[in-house]
C-alpha cells in the first residue's frame, strides 16, 4: 500500500475513511453539525479529560481480552457502553454510524494502529463489542 497524499495508506476500500466520512455517510447532516457544534465548545481541559477517559476505557478493554471474556459478555458491554457514552460526547451516532465506526477501527490503518498499541486484538474486539451494543441497545 503507497500513502496518499494526506499521509494515509490508499490500499483496501474504506482504508482512507475517516470517523467525519463515515458520520457524513452514514449520519447524515445534522450529527455532522452537532459534531462540530460540541467540538467548537470545548476548552482544553474538556480535551484532555475527554483523552484520559478513552485512554482509560481502551485500558479496561485491554484486560478484558487478557481475561478471556467475549465481547458481548456484561462486563465487557458496560465498558462499551462507556465507549458509546464518551462518542455520544461528541455527537449522538445512530446504530449504522456506530457499527460503521467500529468498521472503521479495523480497517483503516491509522485508526488500527491506535488501538492495537493498546492490545494487537484490540480493533477486532472493540467492533466487535460496538456491533452487539448498537443491535441489542441502539436497534
Amino acid at each position: 500500500m503507497e500513502p496518499d497524499k494526506r499521509g494515509r495508506d490508499s490500499g483496501p476500500a474504506g482504508s482512507n475513511v475517516t470517523e467525519q466520512d463515515v458520520l457524513t455517510q452514514l449520519g447524515g447532516e445534522s450529527e455532522t453539525q452537532e459534531s462540530q457544534h460540541k467540538m467548537q465548545l470545548w476548552t482544553k481541559e474538556d480535551y484532555l479529560r475527554s483523552q484520559r477517559e478513552i485512554d482509560q476505557i481502551n485500558r479496561d478493554l485491554k484486560a478484558a481480552i487478557e481475561e478471556g471474556h467475549h465481547p458481548g459478555a456484561p462486563q465487557v458491554q458496560r465498558i462499551i457502553r462507556r465507549h458509546y457514552e464518551w462518542m455520544s460526547r461528541y455527537y449522538t451516532p445512530s446504530a449504522m454510524v456506530y457499527i460503521g465506526l467500529g468498521n472503521l477501527y479495523v480497517e483503516q490503518t491509522e485508526h488500527k494502529q491506535l488501538f492495537t498499541a493498546y492490545h494487537p486484538q484490540l480493533p477486532v474486539f472493540l467492533r466487535d463489542g460496538m456491533i452487539i451494543f448498537a443491535e441489542r441497545e441502539l436497534m
